[in-house]
């Protein structure tokens, strides 16, 4: 995640409230932590993933992509013209938090895993590479993103993919039908809160004790961060991990209720 001023302060909080695994009293999160987070090696797909990054970057060719506005009138659609690089630049999961996601993925091996906000499709390599078994479903309303996006799947040789363009309140009542049961979901950035929680509570009718929630950049803005705080209050978490460019929720019964600020 990239620190502006915006963020600083929440960063340097960050800093002096979170922890090491040796500050974790829970065996779970204390094996999470040893396992995956703190995990540095190498694997064959983030070179590839990284690859896919830099051409994007580089990227200058200009395309008009589908914004919306950031509050809870979701018909306040515009349209906007900047290069597929600056929007890479801007938007996309960094190397740092999308190696994290891929280790996540890999370790809890989900079949389900629900993706909203595919844009250039980064987090969405990470979570299919990672486990080559899932079906990774992923939204976007933004129909030119979805096709870079599927542009740099198929030049991975993914095929454990499934996208789907439209709005999230149109295309997941669908979803939710269809698949009946969800593993892992991925909440991108770049959605305002209203639109957060209705998804969030929407996907929790089909979670079960073992659904991992990961939502990126919960310290990007106050309304980010007030959204944070009311999704780790519902009533089936149990645990939530806050490791500043991601947040990870657990709903496992048998974890007692813990709030945890792991340095990464």
């Amino acid at each position: 995640m990239i620190i502006n001023a915006n963020t600083f302060a929440s960063y340097l909080i960050y800093l002096l409230n979170s922890g090491t695994r040796h500050s974790v009293h829970s065996p779970f999160v204390y094996k999470l932590t040893d396992e995956v987070i703190n995990d540095k090696r190498e694997q064959a797909a983030f070179k590839k993933i990284n690859a896919v990054r830099e051409n994007l970057l580089k990227n200058q060719q200009l395309i008009k992509s589908t914004e919306f506005a950031r509050n809870r009138d979701s018909s306040d659609i515009s349209q906007q013209v900047r290069s597929i690089g600056s929007i890479t630049r801007e938007s996309a999961i960094s190397e740092k938090y999308g190696r994290l996601l891929y280790r996540l993925a890999a370790y809890f091996k989900p079949e389900t895993v629900i993706e909203l906000g595919t844009s250039f499709g980064l987090g969405t390599m990470y979570l299919a590479m990672a486990n080559p078994n899932s079906k990774v479903v992923t939204i976007d309303a933004c129909t030119i993103k979805s096709e870079q996006a599927e542009a740099g799947f198929k030049s991975l040789g993914i095929n454990n993919i499934e996208q789907h363009i439209g709005l999230f309140e149109s295309v997941l009542p669908g979803l939710i039908k269809k698949e009946g049961k969800l593993d892992f979901a991925f909440f991108d950035r770049n959605h305002f809160s209203g639109e957060i929680i209705s998804c969030y509570e929407s996907l929790l009718t089909i979670s079960h004790n073992d659904t991992v929630f990961v939502f990126h950049e919960i310290h990007s803005s106050d309304e980010m961060e007030k959204t944070w705080e009311q999704i780790c209050q519902y009533n089936k978490v149990t645990v939530s991990i806050d490791l500043f460019g991601l947040g990870v929720v657990f709903l496992r019964k048998e974890l007692s209720r813990q709030r945890f600020v792991i340095r990464y």
